[in-house]
Protein backbone atom coordinates (compact mmCIF):
# COMPACT_ATOMS: atom_id res chain seq x y z
CA UNK A 1 0.00 0.00 0.00
CA UNK A 2 1.26 3.63 -0.20
CA UNK A 3 0.73 6.85 1.48
CA UNK A 4 -0.95 9.64 -0.85
CA UNK A 5 0.31 13.48 -0.30
CA UNK A 6 -1.73 16.38 -1.97
CA UNK A 7 0.82 19.89 -1.57
CA UNK A 8 -1.06 22.89 -2.49
CA UNK A 9 -3.56 21.08 -5.46
CA UNK A 10 -5.94 23.41 -7.49
CA UNK A 11 -8.08 23.03 -10.19
CA UNK A 12 -8.78 25.80 -12.09
CA UNK A 13 -11.35 25.84 -15.00
CA UNK A 14 -11.57 28.52 -17.55
CA UNK A 15 -14.68 30.64 -17.30
CA UNK A 16 -16.37 33.03 -19.78
CA UNK A 17 -14.23 36.02 -20.20
CA UNK A 18 -11.26 35.04 -18.56
CA UNK A 19 -13.28 34.89 -15.48
CA UNK A 20 -11.81 31.16 -14.12
CA UNK A 21 -13.24 29.13 -11.44
CA UNK A 22 -11.73 27.69 -9.04
CA UNK A 23 -13.10 24.73 -8.14
CA UNK A 24 -10.40 23.31 -5.52
CA UNK A 25 -8.14 25.68 -3.81
CA UNK A 26 -4.90 25.14 -2.19
CA UNK A 27 -5.20 21.61 -1.47
CA UNK A 28 -3.05 20.20 1.38
CA UNK A 29 -3.45 17.09 3.14
CA UNK A 30 -1.09 13.60 3.96
CA UNK A 31 -3.04 10.17 3.95
CA UNK A 32 -1.19 7.95 5.57
CA UNK A 33 -0.32 4.28 4.89
CA UNK A 34 -3.36 1.95 5.38
CA UNK A 35 -5.29 4.91 6.34
CA UNK A 36 -9.30 5.37 5.95
CA UNK A 37 -9.72 9.23 5.01
CA UNK A 38 -12.98 10.63 3.74
CA UNK A 39 -13.96 13.42 2.07
CA UNK A 40 -17.54 15.17 2.59
CA UNK A 41 -18.86 18.07 2.26
CA UNK A 42 -22.21 19.55 -0.07
CA UNK A 43 -22.57 19.05 -3.64
CA UNK A 44 -20.24 20.98 -5.83
CA UNK A 45 -17.42 21.48 -2.78
CA UNK A 46 -14.75 19.86 -4.67
CA UNK A 47 -14.74 16.28 -2.94
CA UNK A 48 -15.26 14.62 -6.67
CA UNK A 49 -13.32 16.91 -8.56
CA UNK A 50 -10.15 16.48 -5.89
CA UNK A 51 -10.66 12.30 -5.83
CA UNK A 52 -10.59 12.30 -9.31
CA UNK A 53 -7.12 14.34 -9.63
CA UNK A 54 -5.97 11.54 -7.55
CA UNK A 55 -7.01 8.77 -10.18
CA UNK A 56 -6.15 11.26 -13.08
CA UNK A 57 -9.25 11.34 -14.38
CA UNK A 58 -9.09 15.05 -13.90
CA UNK A 59 -5.70 17.66 -14.67
CA UNK A 60 -4.02 19.42 -11.79
CA UNK A 61 -4.05 23.47 -12.21
CA UNK A 62 -1.09 23.75 -9.79
CA UNK A 63 0.42 21.66 -7.31
CA UNK A 64 1.64 18.34 -6.60
CA UNK A 65 0.12 14.82 -6.05
CA UNK A 66 2.67 12.07 -4.56
CA UNK A 67 1.83 8.53 -3.92
CA UNK A 68 3.71 6.38 -2.57
CA UNK A 69 7.25 8.11 -3.57
CA UNK A 70 6.14 9.15 -6.99
CA UNK A 71 4.76 12.46 -8.22
CA UNK A 72 1.89 11.36 -10.45
CA UNK A 73 1.03 15.11 -12.06
CA UNK A 74 1.77 13.31 -15.13
CA UNK A 75 1.11 9.87 -14.97
CA UNK A 76 -1.83 8.59 -16.85
CA UNK A 77 -4.35 6.87 -14.77
CA UNK A 78 -3.70 3.60 -15.96
CA UNK A 79 -0.14 3.63 -14.32
CA UNK A 80 -1.03 4.98 -10.85
CA UNK A 81 -1.34 1.97 -9.10
CA UNK A 82 -4.94 2.33 -8.47
CA UNK A 83 -8.58 1.37 -7.99
CA UNK A 84 -11.41 3.43 -8.34
CA UNK A 85 -15.14 2.31 -7.50
CA UNK A 86 -17.96 5.03 -8.75
CA UNK A 87 -20.90 5.78 -8.33
CA UNK A 88 -23.18 4.41 -11.03
CA UNK A 89 -20.88 0.87 -10.58
CA UNK A 90 -19.65 1.01 -14.39
CA UNK A 91 -20.05 -2.66 -14.86
CA UNK A 92 -19.98 -4.33 -18.69
CA UNK A 93 -23.46 -5.38 -19.19
CA UNK A 94 -22.83 -7.99 -21.99
CA UNK A 95 -20.75 -9.75 -19.54
CA UNK A 96 -20.85 -11.93 -16.49
CA UNK A 97 -19.83 -10.86 -12.91
CA UNK A 98 -16.82 -13.01 -13.30
CA UNK A 99 -15.87 -11.33 -16.42
CA UNK A 100 -16.41 -7.79 -15.09
CA UNK A 101 -13.97 -8.26 -12.23
CA UNK A 102 -11.48 -10.03 -14.58
CA UNK A 103 -11.32 -7.51 -17.34
CA UNK A 104 -8.68 -5.63 -15.61
CA UNK A 105 -6.49 -8.34 -14.91
CA UNK A 106 -6.59 -9.59 -18.80
CA UNK A 107 -5.73 -6.27 -20.09
CA UNK A 108 -2.75 -6.61 -17.88
CA UNK A 109 -1.63 -10.06 -19.30
CA UNK A 110 -2.05 -11.85 -15.98
CA UNK A 111 -2.25 -15.28 -16.43
CA UNK A 112 -5.48 -16.86 -16.38
CA UNK A 113 -4.93 -19.48 -13.21
CA UNK A 114 -3.78 -15.75 -11.16
CA UNK A 115 -6.89 -13.90 -12.66
CA UNK A 116 -9.27 -17.00 -11.48
CA UNK A 117 -7.47 -17.07 -8.20
CA UNK A 118 -7.59 -13.46 -7.62
CA UNK A 119 -11.76 -13.21 -8.70
CA UNK A 120 -12.07 -15.90 -6.44
CA UNK A 121 -11.12 -14.75 -3.48
CA UNK A 122 -12.70 -11.42 -3.95
CA UNK A 123 -16.24 -12.81 -4.35
CA UNK A 124 -15.73 -14.90 -1.36
CA UNK A 125 -14.39 -11.56 0.37
CA UNK A 126 -17.72 -9.95 -0.59
CA UNK A 127 -19.89 -13.11 -0.35
CA UNK A 128 -20.73 -13.37 -3.89
CA UNK A 129 -19.46 -16.37 -5.33
CA UNK A 130 -23.03 -17.36 -6.73
CA UNK A 131 -23.15 -14.66 -8.49
CA UNK A 132 -20.15 -15.35 -11.03
CA UNK A 133 -22.10 -16.67 -14.06
CA UNK A 134 -25.22 -13.52 -14.08
CA UNK A 135 -24.89 -10.54 -15.74
CA UNK A 136 -25.46 -7.05 -13.85
CA UNK A 137 -28.83 -6.89 -15.32
CA UNK A 138 -29.80 -10.11 -12.99
CA UNK A 139 -28.47 -8.38 -9.73
CA UNK A 140 -29.72 -6.25 -7.11
CA UNK A 141 -27.80 -2.38 -6.85
CA UNK A 142 -26.15 -3.32 -3.60
CA UNK A 143 -25.37 -6.94 -5.22
CA UNK A 144 -23.59 -4.72 -8.66
CA UNK A 145 -21.86 -2.35 -6.17
CA UNK A 146 -20.12 -5.61 -4.41
CA UNK A 147 -19.04 -6.53 -8.04
CA UNK A 148 -17.68 -3.31 -8.38
CA UNK A 149 -16.02 -3.20 -5.51
CA UNK A 150 -14.60 -6.84 -6.38
CA UNK A 151 -13.25 -5.76 -9.84
CA UNK A 152 -11.25 -3.07 -7.78
CA UNK A 153 -10.26 -5.78 -4.81
CA UNK A 154 -8.74 -7.80 -7.87
CA UNK A 155 -6.23 -5.63 -8.65
CA UNK A 156 -4.47 -5.13 -5.30
CA UNK A 157 -3.76 -1.47 -5.60
CA UNK A 158 -1.64 1.18 -3.76
CA UNK A 159 -4.80 3.06 -3.49
CA UNK A 160 -8.48 2.71 -3.47
CA UNK A 161 -11.08 5.51 -4.80
CA UNK A 162 -14.57 5.48 -3.61
CA UNK A 163 -16.50 7.93 -5.56
CA UNK A 164 -19.99 8.36 -3.91
CA UNK A 165 -20.16 4.53 -3.96
CA UNK A 166 -23.53 4.00 -2.13
CA UNK A 167 -25.35 6.69 -3.11
CA UNK A 168 -28.02 4.70 -5.59
CA UNK A 169 -28.81 2.06 -3.06
CA UNK A 170 -31.82 2.27 -0.88
CA UNK A 171 -31.19 3.33 2.63
CA UNK A 172 -31.09 -0.06 4.54
CA UNK A 173 -28.62 -1.51 1.69
CA UNK A 174 -26.63 2.03 2.33
CA UNK A 175 -26.24 1.03 5.75
CA UNK A 176 -25.35 -2.88 4.89
CA UNK A 177 -22.65 -1.81 2.32
CA UNK A 178 -21.22 0.48 4.77
CA UNK A 179 -20.91 -2.06 7.17
CA UNK A 180 -19.14 -4.13 4.46
CA UNK A 181 -16.65 -1.46 3.16
CA UNK A 182 -15.41 -0.55 6.47
CA UNK A 183 -15.02 -4.30 7.18
CA UNK A 184 -12.75 -4.87 3.86
CA UNK A 185 -10.77 -1.96 5.23
CA UNK A 186 -9.88 -3.91 8.41
CA UNK A 187 -9.26 -7.06 6.48
CA UNK A 188 -7.36 -5.54 3.22
CA UNK A 189 -5.60 -3.09 5.94
CA UNK A 190 -5.59 -0.77 2.63
CA UNK A 191 -4.98 3.05 1.96
CA UNK A 192 -8.70 3.82 0.94
CA UNK A 193 -10.14 7.51 0.25
CA UNK A 194 -13.57 7.81 0.05
CA UNK A 195 -15.83 10.55 -1.25
CA UNK A 196 -19.75 11.39 0.08
CA UNK A 197 -22.02 14.02 1.01
CA UNK A 198 -23.71 11.87 3.73
CA UNK A 199 -22.90 13.01 7.21
CA UNK A 200 -23.45 9.42 8.29
CA UNK A 201 -21.15 7.68 6.34
CA UNK A 202 -18.21 9.79 7.00
CA UNK A 203 -18.80 9.79 10.47
CA UNK A 204 -18.59 6.05 10.82
CA UNK A 205 -16.22 4.90 7.92
CA UNK A 206 -13.31 6.92 8.39
CA UNK A 207 -10.88 7.60 10.77
CA UNK A 208 -10.18 11.24 9.46
CA UNK A 209 -12.78 13.04 7.46
CA UNK A 210 -11.77 16.01 5.47
CA UNK A 211 -14.64 18.51 5.49
CA UNK A 212 -14.18 20.50 2.36
CA UNK A 213 -17.13 23.78 1.46
CA UNK A 214 -16.83 25.88 -1.61
CA UNK A 215 -13.62 24.05 -2.67
CA UNK A 216 -11.63 25.07 0.56
CA UNK A 217 -10.56 22.55 3.15
CA UNK A 218 -12.16 23.80 6.08
CA UNK A 219 -11.22 20.94 9.11
CA UNK A 220 -9.77 17.78 9.16
CA UNK A 221 -9.23 15.60 12.15
CA UNK A 222 -11.01 12.40 13.43
CA UNK A 223 -14.82 11.90 13.62
CA UNK A 224 -15.40 12.80 17.18
CA UNK A 225 -12.77 15.37 17.19
CA UNK A 226 -14.49 17.27 14.51
CA UNK A 227 -18.37 16.79 15.93
CA UNK A 228 -17.18 17.66 19.47
CA UNK A 229 -14.09 20.89 18.16
CA UNK A 230 -15.74 22.24 15.05
CA UNK A 231 -13.49 24.66 13.48
CA UNK A 232 -15.99 27.27 12.50
CA UNK A 233 -19.79 27.78 11.74
CA UNK A 234 -19.96 25.19 8.71
CA UNK A 235 -18.38 22.54 9.85
CA UNK A 236 -20.40 22.44 13.18
CA UNK A 237 -23.67 22.87 11.53
CA UNK A 238 -22.47 20.49 8.55
CA UNK A 239 -22.10 17.05 10.82
CA UNK A 240 -24.65 16.51 12.69
CA UNK A 241 -28.73 15.19 12.81
CA UNK A 242 -30.41 17.35 13.81
CA UNK A 243 -27.94 19.94 12.99
CA UNK A 244 -26.40 21.97 15.69
CA UNK A 245 -28.65 24.62 17.02
CA UNK A 246 -27.08 28.44 16.39
CA UNK A 247 -29.13 31.40 18.07
CA UNK A 248 -27.45 34.94 18.69
CA UNK A 249 -26.74 36.83 21.17
CA UNK A 250 -24.62 38.73 23.52
CA UNK A 251 -22.15 37.83 26.38
CA UNK A 252 -21.02 39.50 29.31
CA UNK A 253 -18.86 39.24 32.40
CA UNK A 254 -19.69 38.90 35.86
CA UNK A 255 -17.60 37.38 39.22
CA UNK A 256 -15.30 36.03 36.75
CA UNK A 257 -18.02 33.95 34.59
CA UNK A 258 -19.06 34.59 31.18
CA UNK A 259 -22.91 35.06 30.46
CA UNK A 260 -24.95 34.77 27.23
CA UNK A 261 -28.05 36.49 26.40
CA UNK A 262 -30.17 35.52 23.71
CA UNK A 263 -31.08 38.66 20.93
CA UNK A 264 -34.12 39.88 20.26
CA UNK A 265 -35.63 39.04 23.45
CA UNK A 266 -35.19 35.19 23.37
CA UNK A 267 -35.71 33.27 26.99
CA UNK A 268 -32.19 31.69 26.72
CA UNK A 269 -29.90 32.91 29.53
CA UNK A 270 -26.67 31.26 30.31
CA UNK A 271 -24.05 30.96 32.60
CA UNK A 272 -21.10 29.78 30.86
CA UNK A 273 -18.41 29.88 33.63
CA UNK A 274 -14.87 30.42 33.22
CA UNK A 275 -14.08 30.86 29.37
CA UNK A 276 -10.47 32.93 28.83
CA UNK A 277 -11.00 33.10 24.90
CA UNK A 278 -14.49 34.66 25.33
CA UNK A 279 -13.34 37.35 27.99
CA UNK A 280 -12.13 39.66 23.99
CA UNK A 281 -15.83 39.41 23.30
CA UNK A 282 -18.07 40.63 26.18
CA UNK A 283 -20.36 43.48 25.49
CA UNK A 284 -20.25 41.90 21.70
CA UNK A 285 -22.81 39.73 19.38
CA UNK A 286 -21.68 36.12 19.18
CA UNK A 287 -23.03 33.36 18.23
CA UNK A 288 -23.99 30.13 20.46
CA UNK A 289 -24.12 26.66 19.11
CA UNK A 290 -25.63 23.71 21.10
CA UNK A 291 -26.01 20.15 19.66
CA UNK A 292 -29.79 18.89 20.05
CA UNK A 293 -28.76 15.98 22.35
CA UNK A 294 -27.31 18.81 24.92
CA UNK A 295 -30.48 20.74 24.95
CA UNK A 296 -32.67 17.71 27.34
CA UNK A 297 -35.68 17.71 28.96
CA UNK A 298 -34.81 17.96 32.50
CA UNK A 299 -36.43 15.37 35.45
CA UNK A 300 -39.47 16.17 36.50
CA UNK A 301 -37.94 16.90 40.04
CA UNK A 302 -35.13 18.52 39.15
CA UNK A 303 -35.50 21.72 40.59
CA UNK A 304 -34.48 24.46 38.00
CA UNK A 305 -31.04 26.08 36.82
CA UNK A 306 -29.93 29.07 35.58
CA UNK A 307 -29.52 27.23 32.43
CA UNK A 308 -32.63 26.02 31.66
CA UNK A 309 -35.60 28.16 29.99
CA UNK A 310 -39.38 27.80 29.10
CA UNK A 311 -40.17 27.84 25.55
CA UNK A 312 -42.93 26.93 23.44
CA UNK A 313 -42.93 23.60 21.72
CA UNK A 314 -44.07 23.64 18.01
CA UNK A 315 -43.73 20.11 16.96
CA UNK A 316 -42.89 16.41 19.01
CA UNK A 317 -41.21 13.97 16.62
CA UNK A 318 -41.67 10.51 18.88
CA UNK A 319 -38.75 8.50 17.72
CA UNK A 320 -38.89 5.64 19.56
CA UNK A 321 -36.09 5.46 21.74
CA UNK A 322 -36.00 9.36 21.77
CA UNK A 323 -37.83 12.71 20.66
CA UNK A 324 -37.23 15.54 19.22
CA UNK A 325 -38.42 18.39 20.24
CA UNK A 326 -38.53 21.62 17.53
CA UNK A 327 -39.20 24.55 20.51
CA UNK A 328 -39.11 28.33 20.32
CA UNK A 329 -36.98 30.23 22.23
CA UNK A 330 -39.06 33.98 21.53
CA UNK A 331 -36.23 34.60 18.50
CA UNK A 332 -34.87 31.21 17.57
CA UNK A 333 -36.15 28.00 16.47
CA UNK A 334 -33.87 25.22 18.31
CA UNK A 335 -34.64 21.65 18.65
CA UNK A 336 -34.06 19.35 21.55
CA UNK A 337 -33.04 15.72 21.18
CA UNK A 338 -34.45 13.93 24.37
CA UNK A 339 -34.51 10.91 26.08
CA UNK A 340 -37.75 11.55 27.92
CA UNK A 341 -41.06 9.68 27.26
CA UNK A 342 -43.78 12.10 25.39
CA UNK A 343 -46.43 11.70 22.97
CA UNK A 344 -47.12 14.71 20.57
CA UNK A 345 -50.26 16.20 22.88
CA UNK A 346 -47.67 18.25 24.34
CA UNK A 347 -47.01 20.13 21.03
CA UNK A 348 -48.68 23.82 21.54
CA UNK A 349 -47.71 24.12 25.35
CA UNK A 350 -44.35 25.56 27.20
CA UNK A 351 -42.62 22.84 28.18
CA UNK A 352 -39.08 23.60 30.32
CA UNK A 353 -35.91 22.60 28.54
CA UNK A 354 -32.10 22.79 30.08
CA UNK A 355 -28.51 22.99 28.29
CA UNK A 356 -25.46 21.55 29.25
CA UNK A 357 -23.23 24.91 28.95
CA UNK A 358 -20.04 22.33 29.22
CA UNK A 359 -21.03 21.16 25.62
CA UNK A 360 -21.35 24.70 24.16
CA UNK A 361 -19.55 26.39 21.85
CA UNK A 362 -18.90 30.00 20.72
CA UNK A 363 -18.61 31.58 17.54
CA UNK A 364 -17.17 34.83 15.98
CA UNK A 365 -20.01 36.22 14.41
CA UNK A 366 -17.45 37.99 12.02
CA UNK A 367 -15.34 35.38 10.90
CA UNK A 368 -17.50 32.19 11.73
CA UNK A 369 -14.66 31.07 13.57
CA UNK A 370 -14.66 29.14 16.80
CA UNK A 371 -14.05 30.83 20.02
CA UNK A 372 -11.43 28.54 22.07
Amino acid sequence: MAQVTLKNVYKIYPGEKGRDVTAVEDFNLEIEDREFVVFVGPSGCGKSTTLRMIAGLEEISKGDVVIGDRRVNDVPPKDRDIAMVFQNYALYPHMTVYDNMAFGLKLRKYPKAEIQKRVKEAAAILGIEEYLERKPKALSGGQRQRVAVGRAIVRQPKVFLFDEPLSNLDAKMRVQMRTEITKLHQRLQATMIYVTHDQVEAMTMGTRIVVMKDGIVQQVDAPLTIYSEPSNLFVAGFLGSPPMNFLKGSLHSKDGSIFFKEASGGVVELNLGRRPAAEAYVGKEVILGIRPEDCDRPAPDQVPTQNSFEALVDIVEPMGAETYFYIQTGAHTMVSRSHASVDQREAGHRLRFEINVNKAHLFDLATTLRIV
